[in-house]
């Protein structure tokens, strides 16, 4: 039977390296009866390997709902989601003439589970029926402690917080309590699409194959990881630690700059280099923190490990590295952010200095322009 392999995250699993890794083998997957098609549409920061996003549409913007406040989708784009929404459909109908195999990626999925309703929960089974295909969710689980410190270092990182990790943990824990609720959302999904298709890995290295998760997914939409498949070129989406991520959120707190100005310069940490603290591994939680987290989600991922994984193992591993943790007052903060503002400064001094040699062209030639005859007349005298 045609099958769809919906890959939906979670967030911070090495989504971006999956995809990366699948766009850039796509006529090798092709020749095998995969394919990862790429959207004949984009949208707005969003690359174009993540090909499910359209599936973010919500169901209120295909039946004219009012849309939840904290929906991703704005009520003025509905009747665009809407165009993407079949358009997407309609190229996953193609992608099944040629495959027996789709493959979609979109780590947002896993949190747009909680904006209720969603069109992929509620949609996307009957269009299955419809077009007669089964789905597949392969979805990757990070140990808590580490699950939500990397969310919020990606949020900083993408200048979308100025929140410290405490404040962030207290607001989640308000706004989004089940983000971590590995349980409960993988029931919700187990409820839509059938428990025997739900497929569970765990993010952790030392479990995937040959210890790559590249390989490991392979693997888990049954393809052969022997095959000649190309790695991407470089990391992808790398974290920010240490010094580089606390000037980024103190950047991010200044109600001067606009988000774009932030982003500009989040370009410039890469001046901090790796002999400082800010490439070395630290914890913004502390043993006894991070122990706390686990504790609570202890049970429910037991049941996890015992419904989906099936290998007699808990579903992560309960060893809590001692990592020195980042203290503000630390002795590389002073000579990073003096090496980060002289980045900055010397960028703007060298763009500048082009700008006055552009004006000084310009004015020349607006002078040559506005006094054409005092412009022969030079030439002539000086040969």
């Amino acid at each position: 039977m045609k099958t769809l392999y919906l890959h939906i995250g979670t967030p911070k699993t090495g989504t971006s390296s999956i995809q990366a890794f699948l766009r850039k083998n796509r006529k090798l997957l092709s020749r095998h009866g995969y394919s990862f098609p790429l959207m004949p549409f984009t949208y707005p920061g969003v690359p174009i390997q993540r090909n499910g996003h359209f599936l973010m549409v919500i169901s209120s913007s295909l039946e004219n709902r009012n849309t939840p406040s904290d929906s991703p989708t704005p009520p003025k784009t509905n009747a665009l989601w809407k165009e993407h929404y079949t358009e997407g459909l309609a190229t996953l109908h193609h992608e099944f003439e040629s495959c027996d195999n789709v493959i979609l990626s979109e780590e947002r999925l896993w949190n747009a589970i909680y904006y209720d309703p969603m069109s992929f929960l509620e949609f996307l089974p009957k269009d299955a029926a419809e077009n007669s295909y089964c789905i597949k969710i392969v979805v990757y689980l990070r140990r808590q402690d580490l699950f939500l410190t990397s969310l919020w270092n990606q949020r900083v990182k993408a200048t979308k917080s100025g929140e410290t990790l405490p404040e962030y943990l207290d607001n989640l824990a308000i706004q989004k309590p089940l983000y971590a609720d590995y349980e409960k959302t993988l029931q919700t999904l187990s409820d839509t699409f059938g428990k025997e298709n739900i497929i569970v890995r765990r993010f952790e290295p030392a479990s995937w194959v040959e210890h790559s998760i590249t390989k490991d997914f392979l693997d888990a939409i049954g393809m052969d990881y022997h095959l000649s498949f190309q790695p991407p070129a470089h990391t992808v989406n790398p974290s920010l630690n240490g010094n580089a991520l606390e000037i980024q959120r103190l950047i991010n707190r200044s109600d001067l700059l606009s988000n774009s100005e932030k982003l500009n310069l989040s370009a410039y940490l890469k001046a901090i280099p790796e002999s400082t603290q800010t490439d070395r591994a630290f914890q913004h939680l502390s043993v006894e923190e991070s122990a706390a987290l686990l504790a609570h989600y202890k049970d429910g991922n037991n049941r996890v490990a015992e419904s989906y994984l099936h290998d007699g193992f808990p579903l992560f591993s309960d060893e809590i590295k001692e990592t020195p943790m980042w203290q503000e007052e630390n002795q590389e903060m002073l000579a990073d952010t003096m090496r980060y503002f002289l980045t900055v400064t010397h960028d703007l001094y060298i763009k500048n200095q082009e700008l006055t040699k552009e004006n000084k062209k310009l004015n020349a030639f607006r002078e040559k322009v506005k006094h054409p005859a005092r412009t022969v007349k030079n030439k002539i005298f000086k040969k």
